[in-house]
């Protein structure tokens, strides 16, 4: 009944709300805080470029209370800065900028952009974090569920949650003030009594942190409401004592605290007083002097031109005349109150259609059944009985429709929310799956550069095998026919000898026949030789190509540092001084030595130059020491050096990077 009785006052207190705050001011002025900051004076604030963003955002927050004047010079100053929250990005800011057009056009009775204005804000919701612009989304949520048909149990939930952010936000106790008292007017005598009960504990908890009189004016409202409920279930007149208490208690904060709560709270003590009148009657002893004089105080505040009060006042006295069995004056002002509520639903037009006063027009119908009924009019009393009967099963109708639409709605939510796990479980299926194959296919192509490295290395390593192997055996077939070569001249010089010995003894016939052989033999020695230059010829190509695939100097330097490392493991000396070998070194060896300097002499070279002894090379090489001295011997020949001198130090002495010891 609270509810219904406040719908008409609620436009008023949003407009005129701001009139308690400040005290005088211009007729023409809009002020939006409790800092006296004008309409106009936030407008320049805006469109100054010298202002930052965020402090025009800091002083936009505090922007708090709204007058229903300069409606397009309020809407172009909240454009323009949303205009600029947009280049900014500002989720927070678009959400509170959305959210406050949304009220002003509330307030302003325009339906479409009102729910046009919170369809931007539900974009940017999920982005938001603000507790102040979460806030008042959810509070300007609440109230557009709230006025939709079957929206109540979503705008209470929306409200709850308004609350709890209100809570968390750092902003003046007065404005939460006014958000918490309209949340009071639009869950007024709602059924859900957890609902209720939660709401108190909110509510509670922030009056705890700071006190406001006009907070403990709501919560007494809520409490109020919450026995009277009680009441109505179990018929304890206890549940009506501890509801009259709380009635009585928004009275006191209403008179002890004039100079802070708006003057327009005086209707809420006018329905106090008529609320306490209306439960006393219903105690077991009525106290029938205090009732009339709850009667006569709400008489007293006024507002004599509102239906709605006027019917409330006049049913409020035919109650306790009935009561006190004063059947014929109850009935007149019954009927009375009959009128004042039929006049105020036809003037309540489309904001408040007929089935909101269907709770009133059941209860007056009740009474004036029963005070027909004790007068004997029998006839009348059923008429009106049936009236009752007939009201609250359209009451009944309607709950039934909210429930099949809340079950719908809930059932339809359900089913949205196994989606979403469904999707959510998809996806993460989806995403295991991207992510093994990515690592399948890393993992393929990892192997096959292992693979392709692995071959590249055998290839190279065959190939420098096969190199060793050709000249190796180009090397001995070059002994063998320098052999043969010898072995020829060793002939030929015995041929001469010959050949002179037969001249000398004068054997003409035989010397004729020795020139023929020498002949043969010029000709054999001739043939050997051309072979023997061939396979120096082909054996400088073999090096010169292993040279382009592959540089000699990384192949010689990594076969000797394997070498090292499987015979020598401790020798990490050795294994330092490669690092200053290069090609530069080995072309300098060619250049010193006399002859072609092949693969496995180069090595030598190498070893003796960084400082390995005898038994080193020997064991690296699995070859007999008097084989290294061999080949140490025929280093010095070909680099034409004498007994005197140091072959070790001679070789370092063509790297300069390596030190002569």
């Amino acid at each position: 009944m609270r509810k219904k009785t406040l719908y008409t006052i609620i436009y008023t207190i949003i407009l005129s709300i701001s009139s308690f705050t400040y005290a005088q001011e211009e007729a023409n002025a809009v002020y939006l805080n409790n800092e006296g900051m004008t309409l106009d004076s936030l407008y320049d604030i805006v469109n100054d470029p010298q202002i930052s963003y965020k402090e025009k955002m800091n002083i936009f927050y505090r922007c708090n209370y709204k007058r229903d004047s300069q409606r397009e010079k309020q809407t172009s100053t909240i454009n323009t800065l949303l205009a600029e929250s947009k280049r900014k990005r500002d989720a927070n800011g678009l959400l509170y900028e959305y959210i406050y057009l949304a009220d002003l056009h509330n307030e302003w009775n325009n339906e479409d952009l009102f729910n046009l204005y919170i369809d931007s804000a539900d974009i940017y919701a999920e982005d938001a974090t603000s507790s102040l612009a979460l806030a008042g989304y959810h509070y300007t949520k609440g109230t557009q569920a709230i006025n939709a048909p079957y929206g109540k149990k979503e705008g209470y939930k929306q409200f709850e949650k308004a609350i709890d952010y209100y809570s968390q936000a750092n902003q003046d106790i007065q404005y939460l003030s006014y958000i918490l008292y309209n949340i009071t007017i639009y869950t007024a005598n709602q059924p859900d009594t957890t609902f209720a009960k939660r709401l108190i504990e909110k509510v509670e908890h922030i009056l705890q942190k700071e006190y406001s009189p006009f907070i403990d004016f709501s919560l007494s409202t809520m409490k109020s409401d919450l026995y009277s409920m009680y009441f109505n279930t179990t018929k304890q007149e206890n549940m009506l004592d501890s509801a009259i208490f709380y009635e009585k208690k928004r009275i006191g904060l209403f008179y002890s605290n004039q100079d802070i709560l708006p003057e327009e709270l005086d209707y809420d003590v006018l329905q106090s007083y008529l609320l306490i009148a209306e439960y006393c009657s219903l105690r077991k002893t009525p106290n029938w002097g205090y009732i009339n004089e709850c009667i006569e105080n709400a008489k007293s505040i006024g507002h004599t031109d509102d239906s709605y009060i006027m019917s409330r006042i006049k049913y409020t006295e035919a109650i306790s005349l009935f009561e006190q069995k004063k059947y014929t004056e109850a009935e007149k002002l019954i009927i009375e109150a009959e009128n004042y509520l039929s006049r105020q639903i036809n003037e309540g037009g489309a904001m408040y259609p007929p089935e909101t006063f269907y709770s009133d027009e059941a209860t007056y119908a009740d009474l004036h059944s029963r005070i027909l009924y004790a007068t004997g009019n029998y006839k009348e009393a059923l008429n009106h009985n049936r009236k009752k009967n007939n009201l609250k099963l359209r009451m009944r109708d309607i709950e039934t429709r909210e429930l099949e639409y809340l079950y719908n709605t809930e059932k339809e939510e359900r089913k949205i929310e196994q989606l979403k796990v469904i999707n959510a479980n998809q996806l993460k299926s989806t995403t295991m799956l991207i992510i093994v194959a990515t690592l399948l296919i890393a993992t393929m192509v990892l192997l096959s550069l292992w693979f392709y490295t692995v071959k590249n290395s055998i290839k190279r390593r065959s190939a420098l095998i096969k190199t060793e192997k050709e000249e190796a055996e180009l090397n001995l077939k070059i002994k063998e026919e320098q052999a043969i070569k010898a072995q020829l001249e060793k002939y030929e010089v015995l041929s001469d000898y010959r050949l002179k010995e037969m001249e000398l003894e004068g054997k003409n016939k035989a010397m004729e026949q020795l020139l023929k052989d020498k002949k043969d033999l010029d000709k054999q020695i001739e043939a050997y030789t051309q072979k023997i230059n061939e396979y120096e010829r082909n054996n400088d190509k073999k090096q010169e190509q292993v040279k382009d695939e592959t540089p000699l100097s990384h192949i010689i330097i990594d076969d000797i540092t394997k070498l090292i490392n499987k015979k020598l493991p401790k020798n990490k000396d050795s294994i330092e001084s490669l690092k200053y070998i290069d090609g530069q070194y080995i072309s300098a060896l060619k250049n010193s030595y006399n002859g072609n300097l092949s693969v496995p002499y180069i090595k030598y070279c190498i070893c003796f130059a960084i400082g390995m002894g005898i038994g080193d090379v020997s064991e690296c090489f699995s070859i007999e020491q008097s084989s290294v001295h061999m080949v140490r011997y025929r280093l010095k020949k070909k680099f034409g050096l004498d007994n005197n001198e140091d072959l070790d130090v001679y070789l370092r002495r063509l790297n300069k990077t390596l030190s002569v010891k």
